[in-house]
């Protein structure tokens, strides 16, 4: 760090009061950068395939719990997927 204002050296990365400590300063921040270990990014299970999964999921309960409701008793899941698939159908003939 500089002691006064008139050898201060202001650059992108820092104030630093000669070439010689800028260029100490960048190759210090190389190999810091290079030493952090970077996360592995995993894309199977990124936010937004776990966020849509969730809503489908929670949509799929949504349409059980009506159903179940309309029938008045616990239907099999048979039963729920074939009433999903006629809805599907008539929303893709609405389409």
């Amino acid at each position: 760090m500089p002691i006064c204002n008139d050898c201060k050296m202001v650059s992108e990365i820092g104030v630093v009061c000669s070439q010689a400590c800028l260029d100490a300063l960048k190759a210090f921040q190389e190999r810091v950068k290079e030493d952090v270990p970077h996360p592995v990014k995993h894309p199977l299970l990124s936010r937004g395939a776990v966020r849509g999964l969730i809503a489908v999921a929670i949509l799929f309960a949504a349409a059980y719990v009506i159903l179940c409701f309309r029938a008045r008793q616990i239907l099999a899941l048979q039963e729920v997927l074939e009433q999903l698939k006629t809805w599907l159908d008539y929303l893709w003939l609405l389409i």
